[in-house]
């Protein structure tokens, strides 16, 4: 029995008589919650003897994540919670790890995740520096001091971005597609790799900010989502933040920067960011781009496809800050694009129709509501691609003629031979930036509808 048999808020069998061996408990009650991309997540009750109940999480890999499969797993998550136990940053303290199954066990903290919920802007910044402090003290911890065999030995941080670089290329040939602005990312970091200096190697969190960590009055309750933990500069968690910010507006990071600093952070070097923004935007395009190319229908395909457009495009901006480049007009070129009407418009109308009418309001909120809202998120891409499709092929194909200097007739062999040359340092960076900036701004033009705001979403000032 795997976890898509089961009703949504049961856990398996095996999974219930462990936790009830590790916690002592006669009786055990589960709820699935939203876990993550890659993960499933349980709110957990396990009734004791006497009667009381202890109020648990259980984080589980569903095998069919971005990130199942790979070098971080859930037990190494749950490493990393254990290890952080009796630091000065907040976690939920661990319960159990799974001896054999990718999973583990954590006490169940109240709070809220969602930092756009914060509505009152005083609270909001009252969060947000709370959250600072907490990324300052999580930098000053002493590396050799914590217990992550996990994680390897800490060296220098210039070697820990050749590792970070060499798992998450790894990852992205795995998928035996090529995308051009991801092979540019991974050129231009390699060859732009930043030097050591005094900078020390801190525990970076990875995926670090708003959303990934939980709150209440102001103030932050636990961090979360330490799946992507690593050795690394402490600029990497900045740039993720930079990242998160995209999706969920997380006050002035200028504000936000001069927070860490004196709340006991070493300096923040803006130009050293711009580099581990692009390393961190680098492996949320290649995560969700994975999730995408696996075609794995129990995973949240929509979410996949929106984001991997989001990150794709903002990979391309990230990089073209960082070599110094204009931004692209995003604005004005989804406010020229075509608006085209075909045969088929009408029938993605009408089964739109039935999903917002019909039955997303028939369904109880949980899982099922939120693949049917998935499911018409894909209608809408599909929509467009009937409209628009054609129109972006022949654009793309005119710039890979242009950037190639050969007439192109197939799309795909044309971006493969794009990548061989950067790989073979034949072909400038550039001209290729500049390339990708239109290929994000005509993937968004297909994505739109279904992205909703996000669709013109674009990096914060970080200066």
């Amino acid at each position: 029995m795997n976890d898509a048999d089961l009703p949504d808020q049961e856990i398996e069998p095996e999974l219930a008589s462990w936790i009830l061996a590790v916690t002592g408990g006669r009786a055990v009650r589960s709820e699935r919650r939203q876990g993550g991309a890659s993960r499933a997540g349980y709110a957990i009750d396990v009734e004791h003897a006497d009667g009381a109940v202890e109020q648990l999480w259980l984080r589980l890999d569903t095998g069919y994540g971005p990130q199942s499969s790979t070098l971080y797993t859930v037990r190494r998550e749950g490493a990393v919670y254990g290890a952080l136990r009796d630091s000065p940053v907040r976690v939920a303290r661990l319960r159990a790890i799974h001896p054999t199954r990718d999973a583990f066990l954590a006490e169940r903290l109240v709070g809220r995740n969602w930092f756009a919920e914060i509505h009152d802007p005083a609270e909001q910044v009252s969060t947000a520096r709370a959250f600072m402090q907490q990324l300052a003290a999580l930098h000053a911890i002493d590396v050799h001091e914590l217990s992550l065999p996990e994680l390897g030995s800490p060296t220098l941080v210039s070697e820990h971005v050749r590792e970070e670089l060499a798992i998450w290329e790894q990852q992205y040939v795995e998928g035996d597609v090529v995308e051009p602005v991801i092979a540019l990312a991974f050129c231009w970091l390699a060859e732009n790799l930043p030097d050591d200096g005094d900078w020390p190697v801190v525990l970076v969190q990875g995926d670090t900010g708003p959303g990934n960590f939980m709150y209440a009055g102001g103030d932050v309750v636990a961090v979360m989502d330490w799946e992507m933990a690593h050795w690394g500069d402490l600029h990497d968690d900045f740039g993720w933040l930079c990242v998160r910010d995209v999706q969920e507006r997380f006050t002035a990071l200028p504000d936000r920067i001069a927070d860490y600093e004196s709340f006991g952070g070493r300096h923040v070097d803006l130009d050293r960011l711009r580099y581990f923004r692009v390393l961190a935007q680098l492996r949320c395009a290649v995560g969700t781009r994975r999730g995408l190319l696996a075609r794995d229908s129990r995973g949240e395909i929509a979410n996949h496809l929106i984001y991997s457009t989001l990150h794709l495009r903002l990979l391309g901006d990230a990089l073209a800050e960082a070599m110094g480049l204009a931004a692209f007009d995003l604005d004005g070129y989804l406010a020229n694009a075509s608006d085209i009407d075909t045969d088929a418009s009408w029938l993605f109308d009408v089964a739109l129709a039935d999903l917002r009418d019909v039955v997303v309001p028939a369904l109880p909120k949980g899982f099922a509501q939120q693949r049917a809202k998935g499911l018409a998120r894909l209608m809408k891409f599909l929509r467009s691609t009937d409209r628009f499709g054609a129109v972006n092929a022949a654009e793309e194909q005119g710039d890979l003629s242009d950037l190639l200097a050969t007439e192109v007739d197939d799309l795909m062999n044309a971006r493969r031979e794009l990548c061989a040359r950067l790989q073979a340092g034949t072909i400038g960076h550039r001209a290729v930036a500049e390339y990708c900036q239109r290929q994000g701004a005509r993937t968004t033009h297909l994505a739109r509808d279904a992205m909703g705001a996000l669709a013109t979403r674009r990096y914060a000032p970080i200066d």
